[in-house]
C-alpha cells in the first residue's frame, strides 16, 4: 500500500512534466522562413506583429499580421489563419496547415485567394519529401 501511495503521485507529476502543450502557432511562426521553391524569398515574422518579405536580401514589402481563428469570411474553431494587412488596408488570408510541428522546421500555408499551398523552411538545408 505504501508503494502505491508513492507511485501514484510520481505518475501524476511525471504526466504534468512530460505532457506539456506545444507553443501556439503565434509563437512558433516567429522568425525567418525561406520559400521551399526559392530560398531567395524570405518571410520574417516578428513579435511586434510585422512580417517582412525579402527577395535576394532586399526588403520588398512589410505587412501587419495576426494569427487567429478567422480571416475575412473564413472562420473555424479548429483552424488557424494568418491575416496579412498592407499599408493600404488590403487583407490577405492564409490558412495555417502547420507551423514547425514537432520542431520539423516547416511552415505550410494555403493562400485562400487562389488555394495555392506555400511551403517555407526555417533552415535552407532542410530537405522536404515530395
Amino acid at each position: 500500500m505504501k508503494k502505491l501511495l508513492f507511485i501514484l503521485p510520481m505518475l501524476f507529476f511525471a504526466t504534468i512534466i512530460f505532457a506539456q502543450k506545444q507553443d501556439p502557432s503565434s509563437k512558433r511562426i516567429l522568425g525567418s522562413w525561406y520559400s521551399k521553391t526559392n530560398v531567395n524569398t524570405k518571410w520574417v515574422f516578428n513579435q511586434d506583429g510585422n512580417v517582412y518579405n525579402y527577395d535576394n536580401n532586399q526588403m520588398k514589402v512589410m505587412y501587419k499580421y495576426t494569427v487567429s481563428r478567422s480571416c475575412q469570411n473564413y472562420s473555424d474553431n479548429n483552424t488557424e489563419y494568418v491575416t496579412l494587412r498592407d499599408k493600404d488596408g488590403n487583407e490577405f488570408c492564409f490558412k495555417i496547415n502547420g507551423v514547425n510541428e514537432k520542431k520539423n522546421g516547416i511552415l505550410s500555408l494555403t493562400n485562400l485567394s487562389n488555394s495555392e499551398t506555400l511551403v517555407f523552411v526555417n533552415d535552407v538545408n532542410i530537405k522536404i519529401a515530395e
